[in-house]
């Protein structure tokens, strides 16, 4: 084989990795794009599902703010807000925290919590009930070490009590009504994980058990004075 041979063999070879380099960087880049649309149109469904949702439960809530002793027994819409909150869990995870449309729609969620708080709250008042009613803030932003563990705490609080509504906000959300409630109940400068516990404010990591002794103070408490 003289030389000619065999530089048109190495340029063969050449042209051939080359083809197959560019075939793979090719597939790369398709398979990448159909993993972006695809995450994007997922997010898109998720937004809309979420906007629906929340829209569906602001119209249950006026509905039911005009008889707040019937809205007490109403389970399902205490179970759409904790399933919002997963939802809107996931939709942080997929696109990050900061992300605009994940902010928004926790604010407005936020402002949806506030509102049955606020009917869970009548409803004790004037019909005689003994619902606990849990706001837990929080922050992700990593500077909460206990946050997770706490809101898994929480999660386990809520499935075991039937009678206890665990409301969780971001803290370092803004609006006119979750700051109302951080200056009314959280001393200044306080970190989170923060609990307000029928509107006793607890600083601090709570385990199960510490919550649980606190919702039988609160209990007993109630039927000493209903007896």
């Amino acid at each position: 084989m003289d030389k000619t041979d065999r530089k048109k063999i190495r340029i063969t070879k050449y042209l051939l990795v080359l083809f197959l380099t560019i075939i793979i960087f090719s597939a790369g880049i398709a398979v990448g794009s159909y993993t972006t649309n695809r995450k994007f149109n997922q997010v898109d469904l998720l937004e809309q599902e979420l906007r629906t949702q929340t829209l569906a439960i602001e119209t249950q809530f006026l509905i039911l703010a005009e008889n707040p002793c019937e809205a007490i027994n109403y389970t399902p819409f205490t179970e759409e807000l904790f399933t919002i909150s997963e939802k809107l869990g996931y939709m942080e995870d997929l696109l990050g925290k900061k992300d605009v449309n994940v902010l928004r729609l926790k604010e407005y969620y936020s402002l949806l919590q506030i509102r049955h708080w606020l009917l869970m709250k009548k409803a004790n008042s004037q019909c005689g009930q003994n619902n606990i009613l849990i706001l837990y803030f929080y922050s992700n932003l990593g500077d909460c070490s206990k946050c997770e563990e706490q809101g898994y705490v929480l999660t386990r609080i809520h499935k075991d009590y039937e009678n206890v509504k665990v409301y969780a906000f971001d803290i370092n959300i803004h609006n006119p009504a979750t700051d109302t409630i951080q200056s009314t109940y959280i001393a200044r400068n306080k970190t989170a994980p923060i609990l307000i516990i029928n509107e006793k404010t607890y600083y601090g990591f709570k385990d199960k058990a510490e919550i649980e002794e606190i919702l039988a103070d609160i209990q007993r408490e109630w039927f000493k004075s209903n007896n």
